[in-house]
Order: C-alpha cells, then sequence, then structure tokens
C-alpha cells in the first residue's frame, strides 16, 4: 500500500511539473509574442528610417507575429521618398543608384529566428514573400567625380541590428514602374506584372565587400511581363512579352519585342509637320550572355560578352515631299552615337540572325514611294565600346554582312568603325551580284525619274573610305545590254512622261551599255569624292559615294547630274 501511494505522489508531481511547464511556456510564448512585435516595428523603423540616411519615410498598417514557426504577416506597407531629405542627398550627388516607392497591400516573413532576434540583435528568416505589390524605381547615375562616402548600410543599422540575413526573398504579382530620374522627360517603363526571386541576401560586412553579389543577395532572378513605354514626347511606344534575368548565369532574354510610332504614317507627319524618318522595329528574340546588371545599376556601364537577337525587323519610310526643318546629321554616324551615348558600352560581340531592313522613301518630285529591302540578313559585330580603355587597345569596331536585296540578289560587306577617330571615320568593303532592270527600277523609278529597259548588272564591287565631310572610293561593275529612259514629272497636273528624245541621246552618246565593251576590255573604276550635305546619314552617304562611282564607270562623260 505504501508503494502504491508512492507512486500516486510521483505522478501528481510529474502532472504538476508538465503542467507548470506547460503553463510558463504558454506565459513565456504570449510575453515573446507580445514583445516580438513591437520589437520588429523599431527593427523596421531602424531600417528604413535609419539605414536609408532618412531618405525614406514610411507607414505600416498590421503587422502580426507569431513565437512559433516564427511567422510574420504583414498588411498595407507603404513606403515613400521624403523629399526634403532626396533634395539634401541630390544637392550633394549623395543618392543611391535606385530608389524606391513601395505599395505591399500583403506579405509575408517566414522562418524567424526569435531567440536570435530577441537575444542577438540578429536577423535570420528563411523567406520573405509579397502578394500583392506596387513598385516604382527611379534611378540616378552619380557622375563618376561625386564623392562615394556614404554610410553603408550594414554600418547604418547599427548597434539596433548587427547583421540581416535572409534565405530567400520571393516576389509575385508585383505592378512595377521604372524611370531614369535624371530629366523631367525622363524615360519611363511599365510591367503590368513582376515575379523576382533574391537569394541569399545577407547584410554585413563581409557581404558589403564580396563583388559578385547584385546588391546584398547573392543570386537574382527576373522575370518581367507585358512592358509598356512610350517616349516622352509619345511619338513612340514600344512594348515587350517578356524579359527574362538571372544573375547566377548573367543572362538576360528579351521576347518579342515591338518600337513603332504611335500615329499612323499620315498622321506621324502632320504632327511633326517635319521631314523627319519614321522608324519601326521589332524582333522574336534576344538574349545576352555575361551581363552585368550591377555593372550598369551601381557604375552605369553595359558589359556583356555576347548578344543574339533572332529576327529583327528594321523598317525606315521617308518622305522626301515634307518640307521639314533643317537637321544637320553631322556626329550622327552609328559609331559617333555610340561613343556620345550617356551610358558606358562594351559589348564584345552582336549577332543578327536572319534579319532585314526595309528602307521606303517617297520622292520629292514624282510623289511615289521606291523600297531597297534587305532580307536573310546574317550580321556580325564585334568590339562595341565607348571605353576609352579598351579602345586604346583596339580602336575599330568591325561589321560583317550577309543578305540579298531586292529579294534575290546576294550582297556581302564589311564595315569598320575607327573609334578613335575625332571626324567619324569608317571602312566599308563589299559586293553585290545578279541585279536586274526590273529590281532596279523599283528605286529608279519613283526616286530617279528614270526606267532601265534593258540590263543587268552581273556584279558590283566597292571599296570605300569616308568621314563626317566626304565618301570616297573606288567601284567596279560589270553589266550588259544596259538602255535607259528618262522621265519627266509635269508640276502643274502631277503626269509623268518619257522624254524620248534626250533617251535617244543618252543611250547613243553618254552611255555605255556593257561593262566590258564590245572589244572585250573591262573599264576600271576612277576614284570617286563625295561631298556630304550635313542632311545626309551615314547609309545615305555610302550609297551616293557608290552611286558616283557606278557613274563614272557607266557613263562616257563619267558623271550625269
Amino acid at each position: 500500500m505504501q508503494v502504491k501511494g508512492t507512486k500516486r505522489r510521483w505522478v501528481r508531481i510529474m502532472a504538476g511539473a508538465v503542467a507548470g511547464a506547460i503553463l510558463l511556456a504558454a506565459i513565456a510564448v504570449y510575453f515573446a509574442n507580445q514583445f516580438v512585435t513591437p520589437l520588429l516595428r523599431s527593427r523596421l523603423h531602424t531600417l528604413i528610417i535609419q539605414g536609408s540616411d532618412s531618405l525614406y519615410r514610411y507607414k505600416l498598417g498590421k503587422l502580426d507575429a507569431n513565437f512559433f514557426g516564427g511567422n510574420v504577416a504583414v498588411e498595407n506597407l507603404q513606403i515613400r521618398v521624403d523629399s526634403n531629405r532626396y533634395r539634401q542627398l541630390r544637392a550633394a550627388q549623395a543618392l543611391p543608384p535606385l530608389t524606391m516607392q513601395l505599395d505591399l497591400q500583403r506579405g509575408y516573413i517566414k522562418g524567424l529566428s526569435v531567440f536570435r532576434f530577441l537575444l542577438g540583435k540578429q536577423i535570420r528568416v528563411s523567406e520573405i514573400g509579397s502578394l500583392e505589390a506596387n513598385v516604382r524605381l527611379s534611378r540616378h547615375v552619380r557622375p563618376q567625380e561625386a564623392p562615394r562616402n556614404n554610410l553603408p548600410l550594414w554600418k547604418a543599422i547599427q548597434p539596433s541590428i548587427k547583421s540581416i540575413h535572409i534565405d530567400r526573398i520571393n516576389l509575385d504579382g508585383v505592378k512595377l514602374l521604372y524611370r531614369n530620374a535624371d530629366t523631367s522627360e525622363s524615360v519611363k517603363l511599365q510591367f503590368d506584372r513582376c515575379e523576382a526571386r533574391f537569394e541569399d541576401i545577407r547584410i554585413d560586412s563581409a557581404a558589403a565587400a564580396d563583388t559578385a553579389r547584385l546588391g546584398f543577395a547573392r543570386y537574382v532572378t527576373l522575370n518581367f511581363h507585358d512592358l509598356k513605354f512610350r517616349t516622352p514626347d509619345s511619338s513612340y511606344k514600344m512594348k515587350a512579352e517578356s524579359i527574362i534575368y538571372s544573375s547566377k548565369n548573367r543572362y538576360l532574354e528579351l521576347s518579342e519585342f515591338k518600337l513603332q510610332p504611335t500615329l499612323e504614317q499620315e498622321d506621324f507627319y502632320k504632327g511633326i509637320n517635319q521631314g523627319l524618318s519614321r522608324y519601326e522595329v521589332e524582333f522574336k528574340k534576344a538574349w545576352f550572355t555575361n551581363l552585368r546588371l550591377d555593372q550598369f545599376i551601381n557604375n552605369n556601364i553595359i558589359l556583356a560578352d555576347s548578344g543574339v537577337m533572332l529576327q529583327p525587323e528594321l523598317k525606315i519610310y521617308a518622305d522626301r515631299t515634307q518640307q521639314g526643318a533643317y537637321h544637320s546629321k553631322y556626329g550622327a554616324y552609328p559609331h559617333q552615337k555610340l561613343l556620345t551615348a550617356a551610358v558606358a558600352i562594351d559589348v564584345k560581340g552582336l549577332r543578327f540572325t536572319d534579319a532585314a531592313v526595309l528602307y521606303t522613301e517617297r520622292g520629292a518630285k514624282s510623289g511615289q514611294e521606291g523600297t531597297i529591302d534587305l532580307t536573310g540578313m546574317q550580321v556580325h559585330a564585334g568590339n562595341i565600346t565607348n571605353l576609352p580603355a579598351v579602345i586604346r587597345q583596339n580602336s575599330v569596331c568591325t561589321a560583317t554582312m550577309q543578305a540579298r536585296i531586292f529579294e534575290t540578289c546576294p550582297i556581302q560587306a564589311r564595315f569598320q568603325f575607327f573609334l578613335d577617330s575625332a571626324e567619324g571615320e569608317f571602312a566599308v568593303v563589299g559586293k553585290a551580284q545578279n541585279i536586274s532592270a526590273a529590281q532596279l527600277n523599283k528605286v529608279a523609278v519613283p526616286l530617279g525619274n528614270a526606267e532601265l529597259k534593258t540590263g543587268t548588272i552581273q556584279s558590283i564591287d566597292f571599296n570605300i573610305r569616308g568621314d563626317n565631310y566626304n565618301g570616297r572610293g573606288i567601284v567596279n561593275m560589270r553589266y550588259q545590254n544596259l538602255t535607259v529612259a528618262l522621265r519627266k514629272v509635269d508640276e502643274e497636273t502631277g503626269a509623268i512622261t518619257t522624254q524620248k528624245f534626250l533617251s535617244k541621246l543618252l543611250n547613243r552618246f553618254t552611255l555605255h551599255a556593257d561593262n566590258p565593251g564590245p572589244n572585250g576590255v573591262v573599264r576600271p573604276g576612277r576614284e570617286v569624292v563625295y561631298a556630304r550635305p550635313s542632311t545626309k546619314s551615314f547609309f545615305a552617304t555610302i550609297w551616293k559615294t557608290i552611286f558616283k562611282g557606278m557613274q563614272d564607270v557607266m557613263l562616257k562623260s563619267g558623271v550625269y547630274e
């Protein structure tokens, strides 16, 4: 009996101990929960206000913390830029590369290490996520000479927070607006939906010294959908189906991209009331390898090993009947635009596959349209850079092209752009073959008021150098049975008639019908010089120089104006 009584006492003692432990644990959890939530709010204040050097202000709606599992629910968090502090930092050239405004409807934190948080002032989290958010990012390009003595975030949050380590951040259902904040007319990019994943986020002294990180994250994956964009004057709009970026692979991909005027062709020229060209650009897909997004954000540099663009198409329309304002194109050659770009660029190689270029011009006199089309283009460009250190090592940007002109005629060319030239020097060597009179008439009739009645051009070889002011070179040409009919536009009625008498004189006394001639002797081309008007573009300068060389071969007088 005594043994049974002893057992009962031990059972009661154990039950009381367990109940007491449970009660103490419940009390501890209760007080921990009561303590964790205010402390979390305090640390959030430290991170946002103190960590940004008072650049931001914020409002927080609901924050619920659960001791078990370390889960936290957040609702209605708003982060705004403090305008007064923004102006102070901008004047001191001390703004960060990116500023942000956030409207977070719902978010969560999982796996918060409560004891580290309470006892060690360390924030250790498994996952942070958002379910609904609007984000507005503004990018600030800091001058190279600007001081970079901002207090790093890991120092700014001390001693309240010793370190922060987050395994991953998942953002889903985010609407994003991005703009450059340098001018009031800055470009704005809008994404209707965005998903982002950040992995191994650390805010401490060791992570700050890790140059492989993008911001504070080891790896970043971004997926943007439904890009929308308009130029500041709303003359052009841009859209893309998706943009994907992975910092782990340093890979950027764009799909279904289009850039086109906002207005249709007729309304476009009414709106601008100037003789400007109208552009449309689109491509199926493009990707860049070893692209350093961190260098672009922090240092305004585009660095990539290679880029590939699938099925790009460029359409250019020029209405020469429009009498627009004078626009000088000095300094507007492709490599001159590269050298004066607002962003530093160093791309080792760029390839265009199955590309197309369609240039359509409406003749000033005839009012008719002529089109030169290059299709099936394979283009490879190398050493695309405006970095002085790279140019000192290699000052030539090269591009090779193989394509078809007028749908069936093969053409190839090799371009050299001299990046160290103050005068925009370039060189191009190329060859076109098997062009018929009917194909040339697509351009000659509407734009040149001339019709090739018969003839075939077997080959045109050209070797041209140029700069801001001239194009010069030699054109060699082989053709047979060439006859031309000159045309005239009646200024009153607009009727087009053939000038039969002048055509006969041209074909009999001025034009060489064949090369080689009847004696089998080939007439070689001589060097010609084309004085470039300041209104002519890069490709117009090349074409005008080639055409002048063709005249030297075809015409007995050398040149026909």
